[in-house]
């Protein structure tokens, strides 16, 4: 599903967007200045309140309270305007139908994400054979270090880290890459794709 406006030169912006893009030709300093142009938009705090209410059943696990999921809406909008997806105009639609966006696709990973990690959690007690686990840890190690972190201790790990800042402090150290708190559900999703798809393409068979 494709949502985000693509910019064009020869469109108009709005004057808190033309005065985003003078920013960002500043350097270190004038992305600072971007991000806090975003932080006092009143129309992107509002959207933020709104829908974290709306789907606190499906967000509030990654998110003690509206405020954190708002700064995780402003840092998705700076990422997608610098990287040139943002509006040029109409603003106030971009902002609430991005942030509605996010919370439906959170919703469709965090319910795949929990069916799939129910039936990896349960292979041990399903088939009282630890070395399953084993089996699963091999394929995992196979994996690119974004996956093999984040299936490795959400998953298997004696003490398994469910903290999303966590999992993406290790991220950060183990792969040199910055993820946002709200992606994390996204790429545990991704991940357990790619571990399946695997397990089912080995022509080893260890299952």
């Amino acid at each position: 599903m494709h949502y985000f406006y693509t910019n064009h030169t020869e469109d108009p912006m709005c004057k808190s967007c033309e005065t985003f893009q003078d920013h960002m030709k500043q350097g270190e300093e004038g992305r600072k200045a971007a991000v806090r142009i975003l932080f006092e938009q009143e129309s992107i705090r509002k959207h933020a309140r709104y829908f974290f209410w709306k789907y606190q059943r499906h967000v509030s696990s990654s998110y003690t309270d509206w405020e954190d999921f708002y700064v995780e809406i402003v840092l998705r909008i700076f990422q997608e305007k610098e990287a040139g997806r943002g509006p040029r105009e109409n603003c106030e639609g971009y902002y609430y139908k991005l942030t509605r966006n996010i919370c439906e696709e959170m919703v469709r990973a965090n319910k795949k994400s929990m069916e799939a990690q129910k039936q990896l959690m349960n292979l041990d007690a399903l088939t009282g054979d630890p070395e399953i686990i084993e089996k699963v840890v091999h394929y995992i190690r196979q994996m690119n270090c974004k996956c093999s972190t984040l299936l490795y201790h959400y998953h298997i790990e004696v003490e398994l880290v469910r903290d999303k800042k966590q999992l993406v402090e290790m991220l950060l150290q183990k792969c040199g890459k910055q993820y946002t708190l709200g992606s994390i559900p996204v790429h545990l999703s991704e991940c357990l794709d790619k571990l399946c798809e695997t397990i089912h393409n080995d022509p080893n068979n260890l299952f």
